[in-house]
């Protein structure tokens, strides 16, 4: 494999140099792809998307009644994992406030299966409901809070089977606990680079387009010769695979592939709490504050030596 564009790190390239491009975008999913920037602040944002982002998420769970088959260790477990979607400029509020710590939300789940039939029901996320008290009822007036989704499944009941609990939710990272992670997954792929080292032509090109299983060549004719000729159609669908170049030792390669450093394709998946966009701008503005914070102890070590 070959890699492309290994030039030395510029800061007036990289400032003018960086380009993003959407490709796809929706309300749990952004893939985009960035020329011009480089792994190691890829791998920081997607570092920051996974672990350091503030959410909230519930940490306890208080059992006034279960009778379910299931333990309280088990369901409180399938609670704390369901996403709860809460106003993000309450939760900006509440990190520079610095009251994270000791602000709870509430939420009641009461579940019970009624005697007059015999088939077990399910309990879904639907069924959580947030508890109304104190100044938090002022707070999330107009935009309440909720489960992302209605459809999580919880626990089934059978006959005379009841579940009545309370949950407590805070504000958590990623890196303290997997349910406080407001990405379902997140990661970027350097971009694929394909050479055609000498033209391919006739039963060898068609050979090699059905040897692709991702389909990245297709064919195109070539008048000259009256004969169908590779080119590389779709690089990005490319999994470096190598089938292309899987010959033996004594055929001559025609093919080289590798990745191209200055091109990546980034994918954020979101678990529903926060549109794609919101989580990297977030995640721009964390990195931001770490550069900044790494400059600020350069200055205070120079000085100390200066003194």
């Amino acid at each position: 494999n070959f890699i492309e564009n290994q030039n030395p790190f510029s800061i007036s390239d990289f400032r003018y140099g960086i380009s993003i491009k959407a490709i796809k975008k929706n309300q749990e999913e952004l893939i985009f792809q960035i020329k011009g920037f480089d792994f190691s602040f890829s791998n920081a944002l997607r570092r920051i998307l996974l672990s350091e982002i503030s959410i909230f998420g519930i940490e306890k769970v208080f059992f006034y009644d279960n009778s379910s088959i299931l333990n309280d260790e088990i369901i409180a477990h399938r609670l704390g994992m369901i996403p709860l979607f809460v106003s993000p400029h309450f939760i900006d509020y509440s990190v520079k406030k610095k009251t994270q710590n000791f602000l709870k939300i509430i939420l009641n789940l009461r579940a019970n299966h009624p005697n007059n039939f015999f088939k077990n029901i399910s309990i879904y996320s639907k069924s959580l409901k947030w508890k109304k008290y104190g100044v938090l009822k002022s707070f999330f007036k107009n935009v309440p809070v909720k489960p992302v989704f209605k459809d999580i499944l919880i626990a089934k009941l059978n006959p005379g089977q009841k579940i009545e609990c309370e949950c407590e939710s805070l504000i958590g990272i990623g890196n303290n606990h997997a349910k406080f992670s407001p990405v379902g997954s997140t990661f970027y792929k350097i971009f694929p680079k394909i050479k055609i080292i000498s033209e391919i032509f006739g039963k060898e090109a068609v050979f090699l387009v059905q040897k692709c299983p991702m389909k990245v060549f297709d064919l195109e004719e070539f008048p000259l010769f009256s004969l169908k000729r590779l080119f590389v159609s779709s690089p990005n669908y490319c999994t470096m695979c190598k089938e292309c170049i899987d010959f033996p030792k004594y055929v001559v390669p025609k093919i080289r592939i590798g990745r191209n450093n200055q091109k990546i394709t980034f994918i954020i998946e979101t678990t529903g709490i926060f549109s794609p966009e919101i989580l990297f701008h977030r995640a721009i503005f964390l990195l931001v504050g770490k550069c900044n914070q790494s400059l600020l102890s350069l200055y205070q070590n120079f000085q100390k030596e200066e003194n």
